[in-house]
């Protein structure tokens, strides 16, 4: 399932956010956002998700509209707090999603919770549940109904620097157990270099492509590489592009 942005601009009124981004997300491909705050990577994913529409240029996935990709449930998307209603369990939450799209059986909620390492929550409410649970329940409702692309908008923000990692390594090793097109956004250039296949680095605002890097590592990248030297000089190297873009607008 293709992604593609085709000169896209966003504007709120007069501020410019995004300008001529122009990216093509290959099928099954882990592709991570990253730049400076306000840069545009959150905007970015809500026009690939539907949500909002940009002021000039297109995108396309798949060849349709993201509004029509999401109308065919195409399209899963998890943000950086969990959306799950407090009235619900953690089974429940994962089961609205197909309630909501009608895709019953798509994948087994109880099933997706216990490969999550949450088979013993399922009757848990989300406040008897840690930060990490929580997004794992999350990301489980953005998956259940099985969409082909999954957009993530920093769904480990909020966690502390462990569990982060934690939560890094298990989404990989789940991701890589399917074919699923990822678009990842994050402000963590570590985060960034463990998950994708390719980082997109967005100038400060308007967010524009500074520069491309590919990962040339084999995934899924276990917590043992972070203190690996080819792992280290890929880091060096995104962390000396986002430097690049950052000084690039001043």
């Amino acid at each position: 399932m293709t992604i593609e942005f085709s000169s896209v601009d966003k504007r709120f009124g007069q501020v410019e956010v995004l300008q001529s981004v122009s990216l093509t997300v290959k099928d099954g491909e882990f592709v991570t956002l990253i730049g400076p705050s306000g840069c545009g990577k959150t905007t970015l994913l809500r026009i690939a998700a539907g949500l909002e529409t940009p002021s000039g240029g297109e995108v396309k996935v798949n060849g349709d509209t993201p509004r029509n990709a999401c109308r065919q449930h195409q399209i899963g998307v998890a943000f950086q707090r969990p959306a799950l209603l407090a009235s619900r369990t953690a089974l429940k939450n994962v089961m609205m999603t197909l309630e909501i799209t009608g895709r019953e059986g798509a994948l087994s909620p109880g099933d997706l919770l216990t490969d999550f390492g949450l088979g013993g929550f399922h009757d848990h409410y989300p406040h008897q549940l840690s930060g990490g649970m929580q997004q794992r329940v999350n990301i489980a409702a953005a998956l259940v109904h099985n969409p082909p692309i999954l957009l993530l908008d920093e769904p480990f923000g909020a966690l502390d620097e462990l569990t982060r990692e934690s939560m890094g390594e298990w989404l990989g090793g789940v991701l890589n157990r399917s074919s699923k097109t990822v678009i990842f956004v994050t402000h963590s250039v570590e985060e960034a270099t463990i998950l994708s296949d390719r980082i997109v680095v967005l100038s400060a605002r308007p967010g524009r492509i500074s520069e491309i890097i590919t990962v040339d590592m084999s995934r899924p990248r276990s917590r043992e590489i972070r203190t690996d030297e080819g792992f280290l000089r890929e880091v060096a190297k995104v962390r000396s592009s986002l430097y690049r873009a950052v000084e690039m607008s001043q």
